[in-house]
């Protein structure tokens, strides 16, 4: 027989199962208690964003050779610092940050009417018709890195072969069947689009599309061997314009409320598939996975599984993510923009980071709006600091 004792003596009805090994009691609620004495735990309180918040987030992004931060909330830059060499001027390498641009051209075409996202590929590639693998590929495939393609090679970031011969590279696994990180699958979308464009590059369609619209631009430093730029991880654009990038995407495709974007297609690059829940259209998504995807898939193992299955972080929130630590998260619930950008380091780790931002210890005084304050000289490495609140491998 299983007992409980309990600090009060009211009845109780005991249940036991397994030769007693778990018991579950009822009990009466106390006197002059609020609620019962199985009362669920108080929530936590919301999520925002505080001076001390952001003051331990940039000290921890700084200590790991970061070199840009950037906070804007309700469209309002609320916090920048730069350090390390960072400037406002200074457009930072995003890595494989680039692709979010991947995939907002690709709803644009949508939009456009010049493609479909479950159209086969193949209908501008025909060599593809040839084999029965990549004959089968869709354009969604490419941009959620599920084609099956040779997703990449060592080195292929800053120096890629053609598009033409990424797109000629061997099948390594069938359509929709496996997540494989890598540029190579982007850069044959990039291929494809542009030659449904017919009289236009993709990237002219990019710039005319998406980012002159919203007013920056993106320097693709990085090419392929054709001259074409290597839109999986090429791209250099400062920490203001991916944050007005970002704010793009916060609020649904607009811009000064012009419609550049649909929302619904908009929303296409945050479903995530089977093959890997936490990965849309070339965004990283805080979408709970399950222990054995994080375990076959490095970038979940290794770092971003841990964002996607927090218990606490909005469900809403959304990354563009770079090696060297570049990340560009978007979290619309919040009203929140954040840029961190950074020498190439992989100490610097996402959930510590958002921690200290949401919860630091003795969090007080929400931040609400910025206010202009001259740029003053960073303490460290010769860094500056541009405009901040008045208090202050993936």
């Amino acid at each position: 027989m299983c007992l409980r004792k309990l600090r009060y003596p009211v009845p109780c009805l005991i249940l036991c199962f397994a030769g007693g090994l778990l018991a579950l009691a009822q009990t009466a609620p106390v006197p002059g208690a609020t609620g019962a004495m199985n009362a669920p735990a108080p929530s936590p309180p919301p999520l925002t964003i505080t001076e001390v918040g952001l003051k331990a987030a940039a000290a921890y992004s700084q200590a790991n050779r970061g070199q840009a931060m950037l906070v804007m909330r309700e469209g309002k830059v609320v916090f920048e610092q730069y350090d390390s060499g960072g400037s406002p001027d200074r457009r930072q390498m995003l890595a494989s940050g680039s692709k979010s641009f991947v995939g907002l051209a690709a709803v644009a075409a949508v939009e456009d009417k010049i493609l479909k996202l479950d159209d086969r590929v193949s209908e501008v590639i025909p060599e593809w018709n040839a084999d029965p693998a990549k004959s089968r590929i869709t354009y969604r495939h490419l941009l959620t890195l599920t084609s099956g393609l040779t997703a990449g090679e060592r080195g292929a970031a800053t120096r890629a072969p053609s598009w033409r011969a990424i797109a000629d590279k061997p099948m390594l696994g069938k359509p929709g069947r496996q997540f494989e990180y890598g540029a190579y699958p982007l850069n044959t979308f990039a291929y494809a689009l542009e030659r449904k464009l017919k009289t236009e590059t993709f990237e002219a369609y990019l710039k005319r599309r998406i980012l002159a619209p919203i007013g920056i631009t993106a320097e693709w430093r990085f090419r392929c061997d054709d001259g074409h730029p290597q839109v999986g991880g090429g791209a250099f654009v400062t920490a203001r314009d991916w944050a007005k990038f970002g704010e793009f995407v916060r609020r649904g495709g607009t811009v000064d409320g012009r419609q550049i974007v649909s929302p619904a297609l908009l929303a296409e690059c945050f479903q995530g598939t089977p093959q890997n829940p936490a990965y849309g259209l070339t965004w990283w998504l805080k979408k709970s996975v399950s222990p054995e995807i994080v375990r076959s898939i490095p970038l979940l193992a290794g770092e971003w599984g841990e964002v996607a299955n927090s218990p606490w972080l909005p469900g809403d929130l959304v990354a563009a993510c770079g090696a060297g630590k570049q990340r560009l998260y978007v979290v619309p619930s919040l009203q929140l923009v954040i840029v961190r950008q950074g020498a190439l380091s992989q100490s610097f780790s996402d959930l510590p980071f958002l921690q200290l931002l949401f919860r630091p210890p003795g969090a007080s005084g929400v931040v609400t709006e910025a206010a202009a304050a001259p740029a003053s000289p960073s303490r460290r490495s010769g860094g500056r600091r541009g405009r901040r609140a008045p208090f202050g491998r993936l």
